[in-house]
């Protein structure tokens, strides 16, 4: 079994129906869409995937996210409420987590022996 928590992803999935046909597509404009996809992609390739955070589980500052996606902060804070608001991801302490970050991985885990 991998341990989704120290396994960077090369890659994961997303399905085009939901992103185009799904809550998202009205819950979120534009803008908030791209930062989105944006933090689905940046916890994919931090050290505790599904994760914001370093690689101890420490949170990044807003600010270095921010940078990091290329927006601005305040972007990034309405976006971060409307998908905790949503369930699509919680903040603990500080560390933003993907909720259902398996659903992103199946075809990923089970490609794995193939990568190997």
């Amino acid at each position: 079994m991998v341990d989704l928590r120290t396994t960077k992803r090369r890659w994961f999935k997303l399905h085009a129906n939901e992103c185009l046909n799904g809550s998202i597509r009205w819950q979120l404009t534009a803008e908030e869409r791209g930062v989105w996809y944006d933090l689905l992609v940046f916890s994919a390739v931090c050290s505790n995937t599904g994760m914001i955070s370093d690689r101890d589980g420490n949170p990044f500052p807003l600010s270095f996210i921010a940078n990091r996606l290329n927006i601005s902060q305040e972007l990034l804070e309405t976006t971060i409420s409307k998908c905790r608001d949503e369930g699509r991801l919680t903040v603990t302490d500080g560390v933003i987590q993907i909720s259902n970050w398996n659903k992103y991985q199946s075809e990923y885990d089970r490609q794995k022996k193939y990568r190997d």
